[in-house]
């Protein structure tokens, strides 16, 4: 179950901006929050809540329908604390996207984010069905498609790459003003609200590249997400868990034993037998959900060059190469060394 949105912890980073762009109105863009200006600078976070409450007040506060276009303008990827300096200082154009549709929740609980491949398109994509947003809905979507631009910017250069932009809701009537704001071509009433770039730029490299920020920065994301991830649900708590596992097996040249059941239990403050069955009653396993975290790692080593297939497949706990090709061909339907072959 998702966690009621009062209790979603948002970074007051965004509410400050609000502040200072429409300075001495801070009565205004605080109403019924709760919130007072002198407290501000005192404070880490809000609620997801109060956070569109002063997303409303604004919207009322501008009159005039391209105003979130506006802000958005202001939200450089820098601003966005470890989630912009993961995705910013990313090996590649692909796992900064990553790294976005990962983790993209810290900084805006009440809306779901996800990165996907189809054959000729990499997509950034929102959801902004997890919470009623109301009349807030198209202002969000264009204030993310503002931020994802960005980002492609900051890395491929503005005109060095063909972005398009998609919003699933109609065409409003500021639709001639996107031209200047966004500096792309948008689809309404599209099939998804996201950016979408040509999948043969996955591998393009991060011109900021750093190891050692990029990894900082991922451990910084992954503790944020823990209080954004409801206690109740067994399953995202599971994943988030093996996910940090096996990005440590990735990026450590003497990798860490393989995760086991009985660690992942007392992470969770739960008994093996109880968390075997939360599982099963959601409908997966730990050696299923261990299986997808070992493939997506899988596919984020066989990127990188570096790697030999028999190497990914022992740091990745495989016995041998024969079981890894296996296991991979089974999950993608080819080998490894064909897949690594089409990503490049």
């Amino acid at each position: 179950m998702p966690r009621a949105i009062g209790a979603l912890p948002v970074p007051v980073t965004y509410t400050r901006l609000m502040l200072q762009r429409w300075p001495g109105k801070a009565a205004a863009i605080l109403r019924e929050t709760g919130l007072h200006a002198t407290e501000l600078p005192g404070l880490n976070a809000i609620t997801g809540e109060q956070q569109l409450r002063v997303l409303r007040n604004a919207m009322d506060l501008a009159g005039r329908p391209d105003w979130a276009l506006d802000f958005g303008r202001q939200l450089s990827i820098s601003a966005h604390g470890p989630l912009g300096f993961a995705a910013l200082s990313a090996p590649t154009l692909g796992e900064g996207l990553d790294v976005l549709g990962r983790f993209a929740r810290i900084r805006a609980p009440y809306l779901g984010f996800a990165t996907v491949q189809t054959d000729r398109q990499l997509r950034l994509v929102f959801d902004t069905g997890l919470y009623p947003l109301g009349r807030l809905e198209l202002p969000v979507t264009e204030i993310l498609l503002q931020i994802g631009k960005a980002y492609v910017d900051a890395v491929c250069g503005p005109d060095a790459v063909e972005t398009t932009l998609h919003v699933a809701l109609p065409r409003p009537r500021h639709a001639k003003t996107y031209s200047s704001h966004l500096r792309a071509p948008c689809v309404f009433n599209a099939d998804f609200s996201g950016i979408a770039l040509p999948a043969s730029l996955k591998g393009l490299p991060c011109p900021m590249h750093d190891e050692g920020t990029y990894r900082a920065s991922l451990l910084r994301c992954r503790e944020a997400l823990d209080a954004v991830l409801s206690p109740d649900d067994v399953v995202a708590r599971a994943a988030h868990w093996l996910a940090a596992h096996f990005d440590q097996i990735a990026a450590d040249s003497s990798p860490p034993a393989q995760p086991r059941f009985e660690q992942l239990a007392a992470a969770l403050c739960l008994s093996p037998r109880t968390l075997g069955r939360q599982l099963t009653e959601r409908g997966t396993s730990f050696t299923e959900m261990r299986a997808a975290q070992q493939h997506e790692i899988a596919c984020r080593l066989l990127a990188d060059a570096r790697f030999t297939v028999s190497e990914i497949g022992l740091r990745l706990g495989y016995g041998d190469a024969a079981n890894f090709l296996r296991a991979f061909k089974r999950r993608t339907g080819i080998p490894p060394g064909h897949y690594r072959r089409g990503q490049h």
